[in-house]
């Protein structure tokens, strides 16, 4: 597993080398929300984001990785556990909660199983990559009350976790998004007919070898929000094999890094007008 704690241990590492390392912000229990930042602060700026859903956590030590060998002239930022409570639900179940309504209300969410391997919301039972305010609410798998994926929420961002995702890409303003899923090796692009930069899915592409497939039929995810609010390039990694279960995806993090280690640093080369 790649837990919090995991987390927390590779980001000091790369403190000492050099990398910016801060709290982005919180999450529904309070756990911080930690970001790094490697390059060059002024000009164009790229930003990579990972595990926002809880059973794909696998996609935040992928995000460590990718920072910790990113060379790219661009300003790199990175939160790699977008969603650190699902995560140690995912990985841990009710003994990562303190609370005990909270731990009640979750179990009864999930069918009275004690097994969240295979949850994707937060602890609130949101869905997370739907909470967006693209189209939010129109997608054929959403769903309107809580569940382990595909909730929506009472309301676009009304999660923390969401919020504090939405708040620091407008802060940052980055002219590309990578954001880090499992599974399939696929890609994903543009949102609702809008494709703001036609080269970046093929970079994408070309340095991944994952396929590359407009996003039909999509909404309230934060690619598709990034793509509707700014008009920019953003784009979903899908990585690890499809037959995997999720909780054995960290076997594939050496085939995961060597397909995806050149993908910043050609979209850092994109933003510059190298290629």
């Amino acid at each position: 597993m790649y837990t919090v704690l995991d987390l927390d241990r590779d980001l000091a590492v790369l403190e000492k080398q050099g990398a910016k390392v801060f709290t982005v912000g919180y999450s529904e229990l309070g756990r911080p929300i930690k970001g790094v930042f490697k390059g060059a602060p002024d000009g164009p700026q790229l930003l990579m984001q990972g595990a926002i859903h809880a059973r794909e956590w696998v996609t935040a030590q992928l995000c460590v990785l990718l920072a910790e060998n990113y060379t790219g002239e661009c300003g790199l930022w990175c939160i790699p556990m977008v969603n650190p409570d699902g995560a140690m639900l995912a990985q841990y179940g009710l003994d990562s909660v303190g609370n005990k309504e909270k731990r009640d209300f979750l179990y009864r969410i999930n069918g009275y199983s004690d097994d969240f391997s295979l949850w994707k919301a937060n602890a609130r039972a949101v869905d997370l990559n739907v909470n967006f305010n693209a189209l939010w609410g129109t997608g054929k798998s959403n769903m309107t009350y809580p569940a382990p994926a595909n909730y929506i929420g009472p309301y676009p961002l009304s999660e923390s976790e969401s919020r504090t995702l939405a708040e620091f890409t407008e802060k940052v303003r980055p002219r590309y998004t990578v954001s880090y899923h499992a599974r399939g090796r696929v890609i994903y692009y543009g949102f609702d007919g809008l494709n703001p930069d036609p080269d970046v899915p093929y970079i994408a592409s070309a340095e991944t070898g994952y396929p590359a497939y407009t996003s039909e039929g999509s909404s309230g995810g934060y690619k598709d929000w990034f793509v509707l609010t700014t008009y920019r390039a953003g784009i979903t990694v899908e990585v690890g094999s499809e037959g995997t279960p999720y909780q054995e995806l960290q076997k594939e993090l050496p085939s995961m890094l060597a397909q995806n280690k050149g993908l910043l640093g050609a979209l850092s080369r994109a933003a510059k007008g190298e290629t």
